[in-house]
Order: C-alpha cells, then sequence, then structure tokens
C-alpha cells in the first residue's frame, strides 16, 4: 500500500484528483492532533501543520520502501522505536 500511496504522490493518474477527498479526513485528523500537541500549533498555519505531517509521512514512507527498511525489520522493535521517534517528533515539531 505504502509503494501505491508513494507513486500516486509522485506521478498522480489522470483522475487522481478524485482520491484526494479519501486523504482529507486523516489530513484533518492528523492536523488536528498535531494542533493539540504543539504550544506553538496556534502561529502555524493549517498549510504548515499539512506540510509537516507530510514530511514526517514521507520520511517514514522512504524508511519503509528504501533498502534501510529490512535492516530496520532486522532490529527489535524497542531500538526502532528509540531510533525513529526522535526523528519523527522532530519533523513533526519545527523550529523551536
Amino acid at each position: 500500500m505504502i509503494r501505491t500511496v508513494a507513486r500516486v504522490g509522485i506521478d498522480p493518474p489522470e483522475g487522481g484528483q478524485r482520491l484526494a477527498g479519501k486523504f482529507e479526513p486523516a489530513r484533518r485528523q492528523a492536523v488536528r492532533v498535531l494542533a493539540a500537541n504543539l504550544p506553538e500549533a496556534d502561529e502555524a498555519d493549517e498549510q504548515e501543520l499539512v506540510f509537516r505531517v507530510r514530511c514526517a509521512a514521507g520520511m517514514l514512507n522512504w524508511l519503509a520502501l528504501a533498502p534501510i527498511g529490512a535492516e530496520l525489520a532486522a532490529e527489535p522493535a524497542e531500538r526502532v522505536k528509540r531510533m525513529l521517534i526522535p526523528v519523527v517528533a522532530g519533523a513533526l515539531q519545527g523550529a523551536r
């Protein structure tokens, strides 16, 4: 599924805008959760928060599809969490 979503993002099919509605509820929920958990979110507009979510999703997508995904799959789950959480949190938090 990640490959399909990535492909659609990179090279949208003709008529692909009809899929945008399917992603909108998830995007709204992600922005709502992000805004509720970031002290500086009131200073960021919704477009910036959507950008942060897309960046974090892009990083996770790359990790899952790139050769490093196989390396991570061989690691214990706790180690992967310890490595990934600060990276994803940093993308979502923005500059302080």
